[in-house]
């Protein structure tokens, strides 16, 4: 396993540097499965005196390095997301810590790989039950009213109401617009002509 950790400017003599992405100088060894440094070399940090974006810088100068773990105390955000992305491993351990020493807490187990703490999932709000829709119609049948009386047809009031024996004269004239015939009729009169019915005339006055 090929191990990275920031240091001063030194090598497996030096200490953890306190910070990862602005460190001097970063050691990289390569560790057997016992624990055995098999190679060792010191790399200078170029991200140390970046404007912006070291964490990514530095993680990056690691991964063309070939690195599989790093050893560091705080990591920012930025260069946290960088190593997760890489597959990394990521150990941590107190700032100022010996290097030597550092790298047998990894390997004899004492240090755990850090993993990210997971955020829970927002609480889903109950879903809102939907408004019934109200359903209309169908709508009432209208109420059947009565038809209107037929009053026959014609002018008005007739011509009624005529004056002398013979009835010939004429009455209060047209009336009432239409449906006038039926009332004539009804009082006496013709409702075509306008002229006294004397037979309806003869019951109801004795005339004729």
């Amino acid at each position: 396993m090929r191990i990275a950790i920031p240091t001063n400017g030194g090598g497996l003599n030096d200490t953890v540097a306190p910070v990862f992405a602005r460190a001097p100088a970063f050691y990289i060894a390569d560790v057997d499965e016992k624990g055995n440094i098999t190679s060792e070399k010191v790399i200078q940090n170029g991200a140390a005196m970046a404007g912006g974006g070291a964490g990514p810088m530095a993680v990056q100068t690691l991964i063309n390095e070939g690195v599989e773990a790093i050893i560091a105390p705080q990591v920012g955000p930025n260069a946290l997301g960088a190593i997760q992305a890489a597959g990394i491993r990521l150990y941590q351990v107190a700032p100022g810590t010996p290097v030597e020493e550092a790298i047998k807490a990894v390997t004899s187990g004492s240090v755990e790989q850090f993993r990210a703490p997971v955020t829970p999932a927002a609480p889903v709000a109950p879903a809102t039950p939907a408004t019934p829709v109200p359903a209309y119609g169908p709508y009432p049948t209208a109420p059947a009213y009565p038809p209107y009386p037929a009053y026959g047809y014609g002018p008005g009031w007739g011509r009624g109401w005529g004056r002398g024996r013979g009835g010939r004269g004429r009455g209060w004239g047209r009336g009432w617009g239409r449906g006038g015939r039926g009332w004539g009729a009804q009082l006496g009169y013709c409702p075509w002509t306008g002229q006294p019915s004397r037979r309806t005339l003869r019951w109801l006055y004795g005339w004729w």
